[in-house]
């Protein structure tokens, strides 16, 4: 997924609800381009964890393998309660603590990231507008006890007068429940309304978008338990001609059970020790597909002189 560094839009995504009464297990796979990744969930009124794998590659070797390398297996815990965070390393036991909510970052946190807050909002006419349309087919299924809802919604960026943006389009087809999936220290929503939130953050000399927000139909505001997004995107070539890109991610809640957790999933397993940093993706030094290519055609060629 290709991400502008001049500004983010968080857009269309519905907050957590208000905090639940019962405890929820939840495993969701998410799937791009031909791989597949887990994320499994507990939750309960103060207190969330997930727990999941970092993986790079993802492109085809020459004998059609995918050459997908996972890191570590990672648990991240968040208890309201005590108003603490926590990030697991389950291979070395190791983890990393901090306040939560987190604090914001500082201007020059933020500019070491490599970004730059302009000191005001861009003014005058809009140079982005994005168009978010909501229908809802009328079609039901049971998923897991529970009545899913077929919402269809189509979202377009399109670039005005002034922008530096690409045109882009997002489709995404999905199924939705009523299910109350926070704990009590998240974000909430104001009920019934399509919230946009952006922040407008520039890198380097690209200017801030303005953006003017066009909603058709009713926002959708549930828990989805699946869904398919077709991303269209025109991208503008170094000679100024338009070539389309098309992506297509996908997501499925595979396993939901409602009932009590044992309340150890929520604490620091004992032995466990804190670190300042722990490591979170695979090693840097994983063979290259031509090593790994050129490796065995060596291996080859010594099996004919033996």
């Amino acid at each position: 997924m290709r991400i502008s560094c001049a500004w983010f839009l968080l857009l269309g995504i519905p907050l957590l609800h208000a905090s639940n009464t019962s405890g929820l297990k939840m495993t969701v796979r998410h799937t791009s381009e031909g791989i597949s990744s887990d994320q499994t969930f507990y939750i309960e009124k103060d207190r969330r964890r997930t727990e999941y794998r970092n993986w790079t590659g993802g492109a085809k070797r020459w004998d059609g393998s995918t050459g997908v390398h996972y890191g570590p297996r990672l648990a991240s815990i968040t208890s309201c309660d005590l108003g603490q965070a926590f990030e697991l390393n389950l291979d070395t036991g190791e983890y990393v603590a901090g306040p939560h909510p987190p604090k914001p970052l500082s201007k020059e946190q933020t500019e070491a990231l490599g970004f730059k807050v302009p000191q005001s909002y861009a003014s005058g006419k809009p140079t982005l507008r994005i168009e978010i349309a909501t229908v809802d087919t009328g079609e039901r299924k049971e998923f897991f006890g529970h009545t899913a809802r077929h919402i269809i919604t189509t979202r377009k960026q399109i670039p005005l007068e002034g922008s530096k943006s690409d045109a882009q389009q997002m489709v995404t087809d999905g199924w939705y429940i009523d299910l109350d999936t926070g704990i009590s220290c998240d974000r909430k929503s104001p009920a019934g309304k399509r919230v946009h939130t952006h922040a407008f953050l520039a890198g380097g000399n690209m200017p801030v978008e303005k953006i003017e927000f066009v909603d058709n139909g009713e926002p959708e505001n549930g828990f989805a338990t699946e869904w398919k997004i077709t991303s269209l995107e025109a991208i503008a070539l170094p000679d100024g001609a338009k070539k389309e890109h098309t992506s297509i991610s996908e997501m499925r809640v595979t396993q939901l059970v409602e009932g009590p957790l044992d309340p150890a999933l929520f604490t620091v397993p004992t032995g466990f020790r804190q670190v300042e940093h722990i490591e979170r993706n695979p090693p840097a030094n994983l063979p290259s597909q031509w090593s790994i290519a050129w490796d065995r055609f060596k291996a080859s060629i010594a099996r004919l002189f033996h």
